[in-house]
């Protein structure tokens, strides 16, 4: 299936897919609860009247077929990572995308310990176009924003498990300069803040362990309605700041080192409801663009970031990877006219009978469980990629994990799938 069939059949700008796990879970976990509430009822009942033996195999019956019902292997994961660097508090949305690189080890040695196999997104997508077969526990790593501690820190760890990863650059935010850097020579911690340059991006893309695709170009976030949203608190704009980045042109590399904010983002100011840049109708001036004009917009932004990308590697970008993961039918036809081949923004399980050209991801981020040793966040990993392959038992501890991180941390903002 192309991308232009595929945005056909999309419903909705989260990116529905034929197989939505979230769907499929809730009705899973519900025959769960119905299977094993009946067994244990009517094992209490043929107690009471003696029928001890009896209750309990009908109880021992309902726990089995519960968690048959939560197990529907066949889904490959895609982890998604962001930010990887001991200190990243240049990024106002680190405690949501950055993680520690122990802990990005750390992971790759729980998925290493579960018998996981960690193959390339193109290998996955080949895989799902041609049905050639894949290890029995595949797992696919992602990390989004080529930032430059991805470089300095997370590519030597990928390097040491032999781990192969795809890499998305957004062209508004490559740094400037040809020379390569190095963690010792750069930081700490000022050196490792930013974004990879492009001598760094085509350093990594001629790895044979890592490609480096597309993020689309300003990485920005806009107005879709009159409807106020947030305010913005004192010495807070930087969180924020993907507000601005759609009307700024040029290089954006350096944003984060802004002494003051750009109009509409000073304390007190009150936002406008917002969306991706790539998914939302721009609200302008009291209007709100029209469908062929957001086509237009959209499909420019797109031409550019495959243009731009590519004239950077020397080759055509293939994937693309939507910020925030917000699309909608229009961008997805307008990836596949830029040149995609393909996409992400899927809300399945990359499953063979899914749309090989939509990848759906799932997030990962650190201090999981909100505080704890190594082995908690080794834990949450295994727990995320099982649940995302389709062992649903394994999502009670996801659901636990993000309850103890946002006790902790509470709510992080939008940068969540930057």
């Amino acid at each position: 299936m192309t991308l232009a069939a595929a945005a056909a059949h999309r419903s909705t700008a989260r990116g529905a897919t034929p197989f939505n796990r979230r769907r499929a879970r809730k009705a899973a976990f519900r025959r769960a609860a119905l299977w094993g509430g009946g067994g244990v009822v009517a094992a209490l009942m043929l107690a009471v009247l003696g029928f001890l033996f009896t209750g309990a195999v009908l109880a021992l019956m309902g726990c089995v077929l519960a968690l048959r019902s939560l197990h529907h292997p066949g889904g490959v994961p895609i982890l998604v990572y962001h930010s990887v660097s001991p200190q990243a508090e240049w990024l106002p949305w680190a405690k949501n995308t950055s993680i520690r690189p122990e802990v990005l080890r750390c992971h790759l040695r729980a998925l290493k310990a579960g018998g996981w196999t960690v193959i390339s997104t193109l290998d996955l997508i080949h895989a799902r176009q041609t049905g050639a077969a894949l290890p029995r526990r595949a797992v696919v790593l992602q990390f989004d924003d080529a930032y430059l501690d991805n470089y300095l820190f997370a590519a030597p760890i990928l390097r040491e498990f032999n781990a192969p990863a795809m890499i998305f650059a957004s062209s508004d935010f490559i740094a400037p300069g040809e020379d390569l850097r190095d963690a010792a020579r750069s930081g700490p911690p000022e050196g490792w803040a930013g974004y990879m340059n492009a001598a760094e991006l085509r350093a990594l893309d001629a790895d044979p362990l890592f490609d480096i695709e597309a993020h689309g170009t300003n990485h920005a976030r806009i107005p879709v309605g009159e409807t106020a949203g947030d305010t913005v608190a004192e010495g807070d704009w930087k969180r924020h700041a993907p507000l601005s980045w759609a009307n700024e042109t040029g290089d954006k590399s350096t944003w984060y080192l802004a002494k003051s904010p750009p109009e509409g983002l000073t304390a007190g100011s009150v936002l406008p409801r917002h969306d991706s840049a790539l998914a939302g109708h721009w609200w302008r001036d009291g209007t709100c663009e029209t469908e062929a004009e957001f086509a237009t917009r959209v499909g420019t932004m797109l031409a550019e970031a495959h243009s731009r990308l590519g004239a950077i590697l020397g080759r055509a970008p293939r994937v693309m990877a939507w910020p925030f993961d917000r699309c909608t039918n229009v961008s997805i036809a307008a990836a596949k006219e830029a040149g995609f081949d393909a996409v992400t923004g899927g809300a399945g399980e990359n499953r063979t009978d899914e749309d090989p050209t939509i990848l759906s991801r799932a997030h990962v981020q650190d201090y999981a469980f909100g505080a704890g040793p190594l082995w908690l966040e080794g834990l949450a990993t295994w727990a995320r990629a099982h649940s995302a392959a389709g062992h649903w038992h394994w999502h009670v501890v996801t659901v636990l994990a993000a309850r103890a991180r946002k006790r902790k941390f509470g709510a992080t903002g939008y940068g969540r799938a930057s």
